[in-house]
């Protein structure tokens, strides 16, 4: 992919990594706690899957070039999305309620489209290949001024 017009990294809120931290502590004490005659061997089970989510899933990256904008889970890259700037149409600002319109955060799908958000309400909805998408963003305003910048059929109407 070419060169950034824009960047920005979206973390996930910040219960979600106590909730990790804190299930990897427990499970580490009930390793440590078990006998050794059980086999605790099996607790590592439950931090190697919590780890892999939480590598795979957060946090997530949009990169708008002159080409295409990017969407990347986690510290692997993986899953992404790839929307050529010259596919997306009426690109606009929007405020949404992740729990009632995509029942969530993350890689949802909903009455509205589908959503790529790690946290917030805040993104840019627009069409893809007959398909809706909305990608939340800490700065929408700048979100969208980079696809407008990059060629993408922008409506410039906040909804």
């Amino acid at each position: 992919m070419s060169a950034a017009i824009h960047e920005e990294t979206q973390q996930t809120m910040w219960w979600v990594h106590v909730i990790v931290v804190v299930c990897i502590a427990a499970s580490l004490a009930t390793m440590i706690a078990a006998p050794a005659a059980t086999g605790g061997w099996w607790l590592i089970i439950p931090i190697v899957i919590l780890l892999s989510l939480y590598g795979f899933f957060m946090p997530m990256t949009v990169h708008v070039s002159s080409e295409a904008m990017e969407v990347r889970f986690g510290y692997f890259g993986w899953p992404r999305w790839i929307f050529p700037v010259n596919e997306i149409s009426q690109a606009r600002v929007v405020t949404f309620r992740p729990l009632r319109h995509y029942g969530g955060w993350g890689i949802r799908g909903g009455e509205e489209g589908y959503c790529l958000n790690e946290r917030g309400n805040q993104g840019v909805r627009f069409e893809h290949i007959g398909k809706t998408y909305t990608v939340g963003s800490d700065d929408p305003e700048c979100l969208l001024s980079a696809l407008r910048t990059a060629g993408a059929d922008v409506s410039g109407s906040s909804s």
